[in-house]
């Protein structure tokens, strides 16, 4: 981990919203929901609750299952996703953004206590520390491994594919406390530069094009990456999440500039 990403995280950390995704009337985050003996509110009963915080009393009243929840003694889970796929690493420069993001928001959501789990979209947990490479082929953004119970969830992606990306995104803000969707792009990506004749290599397939990069060309490329950030944007305001933009640049200005400014992280 680079020296700049320890100072620029120690600065911020994640955003906590005060309310869950989903769920029944009252349902409250707090700092996040733990264990401690102050009751705080109730939540539908899912599948792993431990059920000794089954409300008994109101299932016999109701005829529902519901959970007792309290305020946080513990900290809470965060699962931060991370797509490793090739297109990820399309520059150096974007590369070395994705692996000081990495760093820095698992700095910044542990700032409080909190437990990060590293998961490889479409794949089981890594450590970022040993696992560097940025080679995997496109595959989807819900991972193998289990997302842990009312956990704080980040997806980090460039989302440059065909696929739309919504369905995966509900599936992953299932069961969540809240969803934060993080576009992770380089420069030419989102400003590119009319240079005239190319041939374009996808990085993740034998594909080529060859095209004239002038104005046009340009315009149109712009106008299919603003609907695609359109798309995300609404897809995760449905579910409640927060979407954030961040240009690959050095660790001060991705966590200090971008995520501050959209309310993924906060000042510590």
């Amino acid at each position: 981990m680079r020296d700049e990403v320890r100072i620029a995280a120690a600065r911020f950390g994640l955003a906590v919203p005060r309310r869950a995704l989903t769920g029944t009337h009252g349902e409250r985050l707090g700092r996040g929901l733990g264990s401690s003996v102050e009751f705080e509110d109730h939540r539908d009963y899912q599948p792993g609750d431990d059920p000794r915080h089954v409300d008994w009393r109101a299932y016999a009243r109701t005829d529902r299952l519901a959970v007792r929840l309290y305020r946080e003694e513990v900290a809470p889970v965060v699962d931060l996703i991370v797509d490793r796929s090739a297109s990820m690493a399309v520059r150096d420069a974007k590369a070395r953004a994705l692996r000081d993001l990495i760093d820095a928001l698992g700095l910044c959501a542990g700032q409080g206590g909190g437990r990060v789990r590293f998961l490889e979209a479409g794949g089981g947990t890594f450590d970022p520390a040993r696992e560097t490479a940025l080679d995997r082929p496109p595959t989807a953004l819900l991972p193998r491994s289990p997302l842990f119970p009312r956990s704080l969830r980040v997806v980090v992606s460039d989302f440059l594919t065909p696929d739309d990306p919504a369905p995966a995104l509900q599936r992953i803000a299932a069961g969540a406390a809240h969803l934060f969707v993080v576009q992770l792009l380089d420069g030419w990506e989102l400003d590119p530069l009319a240079t005239g004749p190319a041939t374009l290599v996808d990085v993740e397939s034998p594909q080529t094009a060859d095209l004239v990069l002038d104005r046009a060309t340009i315009a149109a490329y712009r106008q299919r990456l603003r609907r695609l950030q359109d798309d995300l944007a609404d897809a995760t305001r449905r579910i409640g999440g927060t979407f954030a933009v961040v240009r690959a640049a050095e660790p001060d200005a991705m966590l200090g500039g971008d995520l501050l400014r959209q309310e993924v992280l906060v000042p510590a």
